[in-house]
């Protein structure tokens, strides 16, 4: 059986090759951070490989999106997706539980701390109120802009009606040739 020593402590464990380290090191309870439970989408998982790189299994697609194909530079890969075939040395001494908790904790309390304003009820549906009077105030624009060509010139003049974008003229209509004029035109060019 293929042996997996772990570097900051010195244990050495036997593992079966169908299993990935991070299920086998849980089995031994040894902490190695994962928040996404084993299925490779969080990196948390991150070991290094110090020797033993030609029994590592390759890499799967999760891992490759997750981490690149660098591992000749950096020789980190993810213990949820590694599977050894051989004897292998890794470091996971920056996976420390006591860190970690730490880290959890100062968040909780910066998330406490952080002034989050909830809104009451009351207030939101006052909002709600506020909004829906300003839309139709814009829908009202919007009516008046309709048609602004057809206003009599007065109207236009008026300093409470600004002049609006077109010069308030009414639009041109397209020329349209009907197709028979078309056809009489090229009989008559043909004679």
């Amino acid at each position: 059986m293929p042996k997996l020593t772990l570097h900051p402590s010195g244990q050495v464990l036997e593992i079966n090759e169908n299993l990935n380290v991070l299920d086998r090191l849980r089995e031994e309870e040894i902490y190695v951070r994962s928040s996404c439970g084993g299925t490779g989408s969080c990196s948390d998982c991150m070991i290094k490989v110090l020797s033993g790189d030609d029994n590592l299994s390759a890499p799967p697609f999760e891992e490759i999106q997750l981490l690149g194909n660098v591992f000749h530079l950096t020789k980190e890969r993810l213990a949820c997706q590694l599977k050894i075939s051989g004897d292998v040395t890794v470091d996971i001494s920056h996976h420390n539980i006591e860190t970690d908790q730490e880290r959890r904790e100062k968040k909780n309390k910066e998330f406490i701390k952080s002034k989050i304003k909830v809104k009451k009820k009351a207030q939101v549906d006052a909002e709600y109120v506020e909004r829906e009077k300003e839309r139709e105030e814009r829908m009202k624009e919007r009516d008046e802009w309709k048609g602004h060509w057809k206003k009599s010139p007065a109207n236009r003049d008026d300093p409470m009606n600004p002049k609006r974008l077109g010069g308030g003229k009414r639009p041109k209509l397209f020329k349209s040739v009907e197709r028979e004029e078309l056809d009489k035109k090229d009989d008559d060019s043909e004679k």
